[in-house]
Parts: structure tokens; C-alpha cells; sequence
């Protein structure tokens, strides 16, 4: 693919979503224990990271966190660059490894390789979609390992993907693949190493990534997203994030956001990226909102 370069940039932070994979660069704040269901790379720019897996803090140039692991990041940088990797869609133990391996032959030429890509992805224009492949090689100079799922459990998964907010209850998700109760709970979690209810409340908290820019209430993102109430959104919100909605909201007011999913069509900057949608409605609430 080509690079063409945005003449709308105006600050360098930037957060690129997509259906596989999610890229920040941005303001860390100030969050506390966080537990992201993805494969969670972190990089600073200059000072090395801290990060604490609640075993006391560690000081590393580069910090690979696997999904669902709680943990506390801290950098004196300003800035600091995320790579988010979604596990049922690839292969993060694989990619760990991998990583791993390069961080010890050379971590300097990692870390120099990412922030280069970060520099790339900053002069990207906004109608421009990165396909995972691209997104991969610029990253990281190497396709990422692919993670195949049982079928039917690769089904449930993209239906709570397209809408996080969709009230089907685990029996019926069992009945719809030709499973007893018992046996698709058991094969969900044998197949994506968590709990059904683990797995969409992660799904569920990752969906606010799309509104952080959005015009609505707190209110009505938590009630878009699939929440009984802002409390309980908030509640959990914070327990994923490390941070309430609120902070996180707030900011994200000077954050270009780049959404690589399909669906997007309501504005030539978010092209399709995937054969999965929007999460329902989403399309709808973030129309006319700042994504520039």
C-alpha cells in the first residue's frame, strides 16, 4: 500500500480501531490496576516503562502483557504508544514468543522499528485503511500469527462483536450452535481460555473505545453499549481501564481516532476494514462527532 499523508495533523495523538487490533498513541494519565481482555503491548518514547503485575514494579524499554492480566503501567514520558491485540484472532502466545525473542537478540531495533511505525501511522490520511497484514509489517516487520477457533464458537464470538449489546442469553447462544448449556460454556472457554461472561464484559468495555469522541452522554453510551445503568458502567469501566469514563472521555478530546471496521460508511474516513459491522448503533452515535 501507499502512504499519503494527512494534511489534517494538527497533534500527534491518535488512536487507530480496528475489528483485530487497536493502536494508541497518547496520554497515559494516571490509571490504576487495569485488565484488558487483548494481548497489550506497551512502548515509551524515551523514558523506560514501569509496570507492576502486582509483584512489585519492573523497569523495561518495551512491556508485553497477555489478556486478561491485571496490571499498573507508569512512564515519565508524556506520550506513550499501545498496541492492542484481540486473542481470538490471533495468536498472542505465538506472537509473544516471537516478540520476546526479538526483544532479546535486540530490544533497541524493537523499539526503534515501532516507534518508526507510529512516526507512519501519524502521516496517514484519514480515508486511508490499513489491512491487519499492513498493520503487522509496519509494527512489527512480520505478519502475526492467525488463531483459528472452533466454528461455533467463532460464531458466538463475532456476535458479540457485531453488538455488544445484544441481550441473548448463554442458553440460547448454546441452542443456536447445537450445544447443550453445558458443553458450549465448557467449549467456549477450552477454545478462548475465559468465561462467556468474562469474555463480554471485556467485548462490552472495549466498545467505548469507539464513543470516546462522541457528541452523547455518558448515559446514553453506557445504555448504546449494552449497561443497565451509568453506574454499572462506570463500575466497570473503571475495573478494565484503570480509569472512569469520565477521565477517559475527557482525555480524548484532542485524540484523532481512525476507525478501520466496517460498517463505518457514514463518512469517507472510516472505511471498512473487515466483514464484521459496527456494534449496533454505534454508527448512528458517532455521527458528526470530531474523527478528523
Amino acid at each position: 500500500m501507499s502512504f499519503t499523508p494527512s494534511h489534517q495533523q494538527t497533534d500527534s495523538r491518535l488512536m487507530l480501531i480496528g475489528d483485530h487490533r487497536v493502536f494508541y498513541y497518547g496520554l497515559l494519565g494516571r490509571p490504576g490496576v487495569r485488565n484488558f481482555g487483548c494481548a497489550t503491548l506497551y512502548v515509551s518514547e524515551r523514558q523506560p516503562l514501569q509496570i507492576n503485575f502486582g509483584d512489585g514494579w519492573q523497569t523495561l524499554p518495551i512491556a508485553w502483557v497477555a489478556p486478561y492480566t491485571p496490571h499498573r503501567i507508569r512512564t515519565s514520558d508524556r506520550h506513550l504508544a499501545v498496541v492492542m491485540l484481540e486473542p481470538e484472532y490471533t495468536d498472542t502466545a505465538v506472537a509473544a514468543a516471537c516478540i520476546r525473542r526479538k526483544l532479546q537478540d535486540n530490544p533497541a531495533a524493537v523499539k526503534a522499528r515501532i516507534l518508526e511505525g507510529v512516526n507512519r501511522l501519524q502521516q496517514v490520511s484519514a480515508n486511508t485503511r490499513l489491512s491487519d497484514a499492513e498493520f503487522d509489517d509496519l509494527l512489527f516487520g512480520q505478519l502475526l500469527p492467525r488463531r483459528s477457533l472452533d466454528p461455533r464458537v467463532g460464531h458466538v464470538v463475532d456476535r458479540i462483536c457485531e453488538n455488544t449489546a445484544d441481550p441473548c442469553s448463554a442458553s440460547l447462544l448454546a441452542e443456536g450452535e447445537g450445544l447443550s448449556l453445558s458443553r458450549f460454556l465448557h467449549l467456549f472457554k477450552a477454545e478462548t481460555g475465559v468465561c462467556l461472561r468474562k469474555y463480554r464484559a471485556w467485548r462490552r468495555a472495549r466498545t467505548l473505545l469507539y464513543h470516546v469522541r462522541s457528541p452523547s452522554t455518558l448515559t446514553d453510551i453506557a445504555l448504546e453499549t449494552g449497561y443497565p445503568d451509568s453506574t454499572h458502567f462506570s463500575h466497570s469501566i473503571r475495573r478494565i481501564y484503570g480509569l472512569p469514563p469520565r477521565d477517559i472521555v475527557s482525555g480524548s478530546r484532542r485524540l484523532r481516532v481512525r476507525l478501520q471496521v466496517s460498517g463505518a460508511g457514514y463518512a469517507e474516513a472510516l472505511p471498512a476494514a473487515s466483514a464484521r459491522k459496527l456494534p449496533s448503533g454505534t454508527a448512528a452515535m458517532v455521527q458528526g462527532s470530531a474523527f478528523a
